[in-house]
Formats: structure tokens, sequence, C-alpha cells
């Protein structure tokens, strides 16, 4: 997408962020999961990449771990540290293509965020650098939707996402499978005039995921359907992967299963 960089998406969602996708994940059960897997590894720092307005990272800080957080976007950021409790989240500005150097007990990127990174090289990139950041017994958590199988090579849409009596927010985007993208733009009206709220995604299906993963040093370790530990199956929509280094023995809380 043309003009659109690591962060485009943060700067121009910061201010509807929470009131729009402040239930996409559930917050109890992604930080009790996120709190169980660094405890298996004796509790240590943990790194949220795409840290965003602090939707996870501060419920989890209160949970007395130590919890960092990385972003593109300074409005975010801003979101973040003006929230009650957000001096317990250590923040940093910067790509998660190119995380902080750890080492880290756990790093974990929840609700497609690992999709943010445009190509497919930003997100080896990414990989590469988690695993050499993480802790010899350390993870990668990545919480993601499973593509669908089936569709046309390219497609186009227009929805109505809102409707108010001073408010609409339209969402266009159009759709490549041939190269896994997805580019799009909240056409949000009010009487203050037109805001364009841009978005762009690479996706990848679990098991490219997978062999991206490989690649960078890690190994599949757990696979569920959802934070609260629901078996990964055909039928998921979502994975919540584990991640951890393909040369040392995993902790395992759970089972894994692949796709």
């Amino acid at each position: 997408m043309d003009g659109y960089d690591a962060s485009t998406y943060g700067d121009r969602f910061a201010d509807v962020y929470d009131d729009w996708y402040g239930d996409v994940t559930d917050a109890d059960a992604c930080t009790a999961r996120l709190a169980a897997l660094a405890a298996a590894r004796e509790v240590g720092p943990i790194l949220e990449l795409g840290v965003g307005s602090g939707r996870l990272a501060i419920p989890l800080a209160a949970r007395d771990l130590e919890v960092h957080g990385l972003d593109a976007s300074t409005a975010m950021l801003d979101r973040l540290r003006a929230k009650p409790g957000a001096d317990r989240v250590t923040t940093a500005h910067g790509d998660m293509a190119d995380p902080p150097p750890g080492p880290w007990a756990v790093v974990f990127v929840a609700f497609n965020t690992f999709f943010n990174l445009a190509s497919e090289d930003a997100q080896r990139r990414c990989l590469a650098a988690v695993a050499a950041s993480l802790r010899d017994d350390g993870c990668f958590v990545v919480e993601a939707f499973v593509p669908a199988d089936e569709g046309p090579a390219t497609e186009g849409s227009v929805t109505p996402r809102r409707i108010a009596a001073d408010e609409v927010v339209l969402s266009v985007s159009q759709h490549d499978r041939r190269q896994q993208t997805i580019s799009g733009s909240h056409v949000h009206l009010t009487e203050a005039g037109t805001r364009l709220r841009p978005w762009h995604l690479r996706y990848a299906s679990p098991r490219q995921l997978d062999d991206m993963a490989a690649v960078a040093g890690l190994v599949l370790q757990e696979r569920w359907a959802d934070w609260d530990g629901t078996p990964f199956d055909d039928a998921a929509t979502v994975h919540v992967s584990v991640y951890g280094r393909s040369n040392v023995h995993p902790v395992h809380i759970g089972v894994a299963t692949t796709r």
C-alpha cells in the first residue's frame, strides 16, 4: 500500500482503538495463559510486540510480572502511558520486525498483529530476531486467524462497519490471495469531516508460519484454538501457537497439534 509504513496503523487508529477493538481478545484468558507460560519458565521478562494502547500489557503487568511493550506508533504509546497502571509497563518505540534483544522469557504478539508486518521478509526478520532474543527456555506466542482455503484470486469489498446518527464508518478492502495480502481502509465520516484509517495485512497459514519459524530456529511446542486452551482442529478459525528455540528441550503446559 503506497504511503503505508510500520507506524501508519497505530497513528491512524490510536484515538478509536479501545472503543472499536477493546474486546477483540479475551484479555483475562490471554493474560492468564501468558502468566502460566511465564511461570513454567520460573518467571522472567515478557515482551509484547505491537503493544498498542496497553489493552493486554497493563493487566498482565498487574499480575506482578515484568512486562515490556514495543510499538512503532508514538500515538499508541501515548495512549498507553496515559492509562492507570501504565507505569508498570516498560515501553519502547520501534518496529516489531527488529525487537529489542532481551533475553526474554516470553515474547508474544496478539490478535493478528504479527500480520501487520507487511511482507514475508519482515516476518522472517522478526522471527529470527525473536529466536535470538529468547532465553534458552523462552517461548514466542502468536495469536492469529486461520486463512480460508478457498476463494477468488482477488476480490474487493465495501461494507458498512458502523452507522449512527452523526457517524458512518465504511470498510473498503482488497484481498489478493496469491500475495496473501489484504489492504483496506476504514472511511470514517462524521459531521466534522472525513478521516481515513488504513490497514494492511500479509497473512500466513499456521503451517506456513511453522515453516518460517523453523528457518529462524523456532519449533512449535503447543497450539490451541483460543487462549483458554481449546484443542486446535480443522474447524478452528484462530490459533494460539507457542514456539520455543529448536535447540532446547521444550517446556509444555498443554498438547500441540498442527495444521
